[in-house]
């Protein structure tokens, strides 16, 4: 008996098989090879198999820019009227419901009118999303009627705003806002 591991014998066997099998296929590669050239199906390859050239593809235009449009300007519904205007889907939350309510970054000057009268007042509600971007002006009440809702719509649409936050963390909110044309600015009020 000689010592060595159990099925000690059987390692050479397995390693001619190995060799055997291996320069077997390295003989049928390089006949393969030798009838091959770049451009060419390989002879040792079916002629049904699929084949993939690769190309640099050419760059591709960039689609021209456009301007962002200004956001939509709604009508609200006028009292006794059986359907409301289609208002963003998301909940806003309303200032009572905040712990931060949203403010403007800089001063909102909407543009006078050419051709309107000397004063004018609206009413409105200001959709601002968690980023401080507004997604929605809604205009309430106008008068004289259609005057200066586009030149508001215009001015707040553009606006930026700190967002609204509720518990720390920023959220959709609305303002609810009446903007004067012509008129001077109230007083400011001091703190008692």
């Amino acid at each position: 008996m000689t010592p060595g591991f159990p099925g000690a014998a059987r390692l050479p066997a397995a390693l001619a098989v190995s060799l055997a099998i291996h320069a077997a296929l390295g003989a049928a590669l390089a006949t393969a090879a030798r009838g091959w050239q770049p451009g060419s199906v390989p002879p040792a390859l079916k002629p049904d198999a699929l084949f993939a050239t690769l190309r640099a593809a050419r760059p591709l235009e960039a689609p021209p820019k456009r301007a962002p449009a200004p956001p939509p300007v709604q009508r609200a519904a006028q009292a006794g009227s059986v359907s409301g205007s289609a208002l963003p889907k998301p909940y806003y939350y309303r200032p009572s419901e905040l712990t931060e309510r949203p403010a403007p970054l800089e001063r909102i000057e909407p543009q006078f009118p050419p051709g309107a009268p000397d004063t004018g007042r609206l009413k409105m509600r200001v959709y601002i999303n968690e980023h401080g971007l507004v997604d929605a002006v809604d205009i309430i009440d106008a008068e004289p009627a259609g005057v200066f809702e586009e030149a508001a719509a215009q001015a707040f649409g553009a606006a930026r705003f700190r967002p609204g936050h509720k518990d720390s963390n920023p959220v959709k909110s609305q303002i609810s806002l009446e903007v004067r044309f012509g008129e001077p600015l109230p007083p400011a009020r001091r703190p008692q």
